[in-house]
């Protein structure tokens, strides 16, 4: 292999760049992009001693904080900017985790990166054999068992491949809408081993990541976002043999709920007929919907009190679509999207909404005080922060607030 070449991966595949840069014995970077998907992979004499992605669930601040080796508390101690690399210098010059443990968890990480990376069809690769790691590291990847991997994830080529088309993003939100469960929200049978969840994981991945619509509308990104984080959830529950099995008593439980309900909403739906159109199975859907939009909400707030605002946001969107008639989910929707600079105008109407449902709410209008704050909108901020206090004189909340904006 020359010192530089470039091609595109449809004419020729990672998985054969990767043999060919083994069986020579080179030593270099191999480089990917696709869309906004960046990759590189390191080899050290035909070895595999590195690899990174610039998506941020496969980085190792991610994976640190999803396998909980360290807490999302911990990591927020060092600089988001850190490359992996740095980050983990830092993990061990801090004690925070030894040597082995860091190696661990790397070779864990740089794992899945190779993995996803082999799951691209499309984009450009450019090895350059000058280009060479600043820093040490060698850590002990098992290149043939992914190789293999891949190797039976690929389906056979027909004689003219066709182009893969666009992603329908909202298709695809819809489709998660609608998802009733984990196995739903991946794409696979209750029964689906853990390589089947793992290729779905990561052709959704390659499919759906958010960083694919950056240059679409700030709030399709948003949603997007809040979607992948979804996805990620499911597939680390599912994939944890001890979180599968709890995640499975918890959905036999509800299915078991949602039978009585059934049985005692059928005999309703009978008497009352000739006054009501049911829908294919009488009344249960309007249940369900009802029943899925708590769910989620409550799901929410758990995720929400985990620090996983992305997830939550979901959820809330999830809870609001289903329901939008139940103002605290228009609020705490409108809350998430509040946080985010590019959906700030979206929030607002979630929150007026909310205050329309339930004028007497005092934190919902904190909620939209605080929006128009942040906004500069000092004096709209102020009269609704007002309005909150004589709905409630009592929030301290609202009081704290007004006595900040009279300040300003």
């Amino acid at each position: 292999m020359p010192h530089r070449m470039n091609g595109q991966l449809s004419h020729q595949p990672l998985a054969e760049l990767i043999r060919e840069i083994s069986a020579k014995s080179q030593s270099g970077s191999l480089r990917v992009e696709h869309d906004r998907i960046k990759l590189a992979a390191y080899f050290h004499k035909g070895q595999l001693v590195y690899a990174a992605c610039n998506l941020r669930d496969l980085r190792l601040r991610a994976h640190l904080q999803r396998s909980g080796v360290v807490s999302a508390e911990l990591l927020a101690r060092f600089d988001d900017n850190l490359s992996d690399l740095e980050l983990a210098k830092n993990l061990c010059n801090a004690s925070v985790l030894t040597h082995g443990e860091l190696e661990e968890a790397q070779t864990k990480q740089v794992s899945d990166v190779v993995r996803f990376a082999l799951t691209l069809t499309e984009g450009t690769f450019t090895f350059d054999s000058r280009s060479h790691l600043n820093e040490s590291v060698n850590l002990n990847i098992d290149v043939e068992a992914l190789l293999v991997w891949a190797e039976k994830r690929a389906p056979a080529k027909p004689v003219e491949e066709p182009a893969e088309p666009e992603p329908d993003a909202e298709a695809f939100l819809e489709r998660l809408r609608n998802a009733e469960s984990h196995y739903d929200v991946l794409g696979v049978e209750s029964s689906a081993a853990a390589e089947t969840l793992k290729s779905a994981y990561y052709d959704l991945a390659r499919r759906y990541h958010p960083d694919r619509f950056r240059k679409a509308d700030p709030a399709l990104v948003t949603r997007m976002e809040a979607a992948f984080a979804r996805i990620t959830q499911a597939y680390d529950t599912l994939r944890d043999d001890d979180l599968r099995a709890n995640y499975n008593a918890k959905l036999q439980a509800r299915r078991k709920a949602q039978q009585i309900a059934d049985a005692t909403a059928k005999p309703v739906a009978a008497t009352t007929e000739s006054s009501a159109t049911p829908g294919p199975t009488g009344d249960v859907p309007q249940i369900s919907v009802a029943q899925r939009a708590a769910d989620d909400f409550k799901e929410g707030l758990a995720a929400l009190e985990q620090g996983q605002r992305k997830l939550a946001a979901g959820l809330f969107a999830s809870a609001a679509r289903l329901v939008p008639s139940e103002a605290r989910y228009r609020a705490y929707y409108g809350q998430m999207l509040a946080g985010q600079e590019s959906t700030r105008r979206v929030a607002e109407a979630e929150l007026q909404a909310a205050i329309k449902l339930d004028s007497g709410n005092a934190d919902y209008r904190v909620m939209l005080a605080q929006l128009f704050r942040d906004l500069g909108f000092a004096l709209r901020a102020k009269g609704e922060a007002e309005r909150a206090v004589a709905a409630d004189p009592n929030n301290q909340k609202a009081r704290d607030l007004l006595r900040e904006l009279k300040g300003v």
